[in-house]
């Protein structure tokens, strides 16, 4: 279930929206989202800005929604961004371990952090099946000649709701630079450079192939929740003979 009224959006980035949920999954897993009935979540689903004919970009604008044709992509997409950057991060977790186990342990805590819990729900139409038309086309819906029809009305992205406001926020490494944001006399500058150490890592150990490259989160006091928005830069494996 999502609450897609305007007044309780929980925020607007630059290419989704976010509403809040309630999640019930039959049988329910045994950890994680959905784990719980009515677990409480965050639903997320990308947008574009729809703007007046006569206006320019800074005027106010309306929320459009992509066809389910151009919406499924950019969702899988981002799904499998996050399924990745979790594995590249368990890498790096797996290398730490090994060389505490062989090696004396280091003079100072290792951070433990994760990323966000999220997944991928499909909302399919009930009766009469409908294929939106692909971006240039925005708001026909019918048939297309030579298509199935495809049963699926839209698609969202799921992510636990993360307690913490804005000043838990922290954007630690920026994809454009290698560098920590943090100046060294910023609270999180020591985790900073912990994920700075990742990148290296998960370059090594991926034959320079990949890395995250965009670490932001929540930093709380227990536990630092990394979001969904983190990128991977990936870099082609070129082979001379």
């Amino acid at each position: 279930m999502v609450d897609i009224s305007h007044d309780s959006t929980i925020g607007m980035g630059g290419f989704k929206t976010a509403h809040p949920g309630w999640l019930t999954l039959t049988p329910p897993p045994v950890s994680g989202l959905g784990s719980v009935p009515r677990d409480e979540i965050v639903v997320k689903r990308p947008f574009h800005r729809v703007f007046s004919q006569a206006g320019g970009s800074t005027e106010a604008f309306k929320i459009g929604r992509f066809p389910v044709v151009d919406e499924l992509p950019k969702l899988f997409r981002e799904a499998n961004v996050l399924y990745w950057a979790s594995s590249l991060l368990q890498l790096t977790y797996d290398f730490i371990d090994h060389r505490r186990a062989t090696y004396c342990p280091p003079p100072f805590p290792v951070p433990r952090v994760r990323f966000v819990q999220a997944g991928l729900a499909l909302a399919f139409v009930q009766g009469q099946a409908v294929i939106a038309a692909p971006s240039g086309k925005l708001g026909s819906k019918s048939i297309m000649p030579g298509l199935k029809p495809c049963p699926i009305r839209a698609a969202y992205l799921l992510e636990e709701l993360i307690d913490g406001g804005d000043d838990a926020f922290v954007k630690f490494i920026h994809n454009m630079d290698a560098d920590p944001l943090l100046d060294e006399l910023d609270y999180g500058y020591d985790l900073a450079v912990f994920f700075a150490f990742t990148q290296h890592v998960q370059y090594v150990k991926t034959g320079g192939l990949a890395f995250i490259s965009d670490y932001q989160g929540m930093h709380l006091s227990l536990m630092t929740i990394l979001c969904s928005q983190n990128s991977l830069t990936l870099r082609k494996h070129v082979t001379t003979d």
